[in-house]
């Protein structure tokens, strides 16, 4: 009732000779939007519409980008809603009855429609890059802009967790990799703006917006996975490895092009990119195919050539007074991924080797001036992981062992344990 009052006072703004700001209008358009009602998305365009029109005798009311982006928040917020009532009844839509089922195909209908929409609205933002460039306020628009691709990515998010609740009977045109290969391209039409010129103020927001886009997409991708057929020779992300390689360096393409020193490693954005990284390993660790095992090794390497740029680069800004943040899940999951995506068992310490190297600098030590100001790793799990992955080799609890062996007197020599190997491998001749 207080929302539709409001309205009747903007309608009389509109009408009379006073000046009226643009602002005014934007606690109507962003309660509209947030609501989750259906006819929602419908009065957010009413007002962004009206608003257009007017704005050819009074220019100070043209909708931005701000504005506009309200439209996608609202069929967003739909989708929301309807999510939110699923989660309370006491049944998954698996079990309903066929006339709950006539429902569930409503919903899923609006869901679908929902995340069609925010593409096709944005596509048309896009394709009207003059806008962003006309604006008064470019900073707040743009930001607006990127999260409009996210809020996006996040619709067809939901499309998939929805389709993939959904039971067989209700599901046959509503395909939960459809929604993973929207996402993957409304991710590349991103990627081509973001690696364009972007203005400072806008960096750090664009990084977390990026990673939480990359996580979702990520994530839909392995629980796609989690409803095959398991006899099935291939996984849904063996089959999406490249797309996920691609992700990765242009996470950290984007990353080393804006953020030479320490400031992009505020608490939120590490949160964010280690859930991105996670995402990528949880979905590796299901791929089966021989063929695919290379990818999964190069998606590991990447990461772990991720962190230690981004302690570099922390240490080389300061430590100060960041929170260090524990990654040893990270670690062991890369030395699990290891145990299974490399075969040959002499291959598999190399790259055991690589990763305790790696994760080193992390663990914790006794001076604190030596230790990592960005992460944290313990040493015991990660020793315990490469056991794992070594599985029953007769050779595991040697080369296990071998990390525990003091090093060269310089302290800089390679490591007992990479000498072990080649040991290892001189007998073996």
């Amino acid at each position: 009732e207080g929302l539709l009052m409001a309205e009747e006072w903007a309608k009389r703004a509109i009408s009379s000779s006073s000046q009226t700001r643009l602002d005014t209008f934007h606690p109507i358009i962003a309660s509209w939007a947030l609501c989750r009602l259906e006819r929602a998305p419908d009065r957010v365009q009413e007002w962004n519409n009206q608003l257009s029109a007017i704005s050819e005798t009074k220019p100070q009311l043209k909708p931005s980008l701000d504005t506009l982006s309200a439209q996608i928040t609202a069929w967003k917020n739909v989708q929301a809603g309807i999510m939110a009532k699923l989660s309370q009844t006491e049944q998954p839509p698996s079990e309903k009855t066929m006339i709950s089922n006539s429902e569930v195909r409503r919903d899923a209908g609006m869901i679908f429609s929902a995340a069609k929409n925010c593409k096709q609205f944005l596509e048309e933002i896009y394709a009207n890059g003059s806008r962003l460039d006309d604006s008064s306020n470019i900073a707040t628009d743009a930001m607006a802009f990127t999260n409009m691709f996210s809020d996006t990515i996040e619709a067809w998010g939901c499309a998939s967790r929805f389709a993939l609740l959904l039971p067989t009977n209700c599901s046959e045109s509503l395909d939960p990799s459809q929604c993973v290969d929207e996402m993957l391209n409304i991710g590349r039409l991103f990627d081509d703006k973001i690696n364009a010129d972007v203005a400072e103020e806008n960096t750090h927001h664009i990084l977390r917006v990026v990673g939480r886009s990359y996580s979702e997409i990520a994530s839909q991708m392995h629980q796609i996975d989690s409803i095959l057929d398991p006899e099935e020779a291939t996984t849904y992300v063996g089959r999406k490895i490249i797309d996920i390689e691609k992700m990765l360096r242009d996470y950290d393409l984007y990353s080393r092009k804006h953020f030479a020193q320490s400031s992009s490693f505020a608490n939120e954005n590490k949160s964010v990119r280690h859930r991105f990284y996670k995402e990528v390993l949880h979905g590796c660790t299901g791929v089966k195919s021989l063929k695919d095992h290379d990818h999964v090794v190069n998606a590991c390497n990447l990461i772990m050539d991720h962190l230690s740029w981004q302690d570099g680069q922390c240490q080389r800004g300061g430590g100060g007074s960041r929170e260090v943040e524990d990654v040893t899940e990270i670690y062991t999951t890369i030395a699990q991924l290891m145990g299974t995506a490399v075969t040959c068992p002499d291959e598999r310490m190399d790259s055991l080797t690589s990763v305790y190297n790696n994760a080193r600098t992390f663990f914790e030590k006794r001076k604190k001036f030596n230790a990592s100001s960005y992460a944290t790793v313990d040493r015991a799990r990660l020793l315990g992981a490469m056991r794992m992955a070594m599985d029953e080799y007769e050779s595991t609890e040697r080369f296990i062992d071998s990390f525990d062996k003091p090093r060269g007197r310089k302290g800089f020599e390679r490591n007992s344990a990479l000498t072990f190997v080649e040991t290892m491998r001189k007998k073996k001749r």
